[in-house]
């Protein structure tokens, strides 16, 4: 069985352009946010979501009885805040 080593402590000639770079390639790391801000925001969409039906009485999202279990957790979510 024949293995290849590489030598680190040579320079490498590399002939492409895209490799000269290793870090221009590389994935960006994107800002993230706290995680209660996250929590906040997607209560909220729960609450833009999940509203009653004036004609019905029922969740327009879901179909279940107003107010319906996500928007009762989102409201309890909310208050601990």
């Amino acid at each position: 069985m024949t293995v290849r080593t590489i030598d680190l402590r040579r320079p490498t000639q590399v002939s492409c352009a895209w490799q000269r770079r290793l870090n221009y390639l590389s994935a960006t790391a994107v800002e993230r946010l706290p995680e209660p801000t996250q929590l906040y925001s997607l209560i909220t969409l729960t609450f833009v979501l999940h509203e009653p039906d004036p004609e019905a009485g029922n969740c327009i999202c879901c179909a279940a009885v107003w107010p319906c279990t996500a928007v009762r957790q989102a409201y309890r979510l909310r208050e601990g805040f």
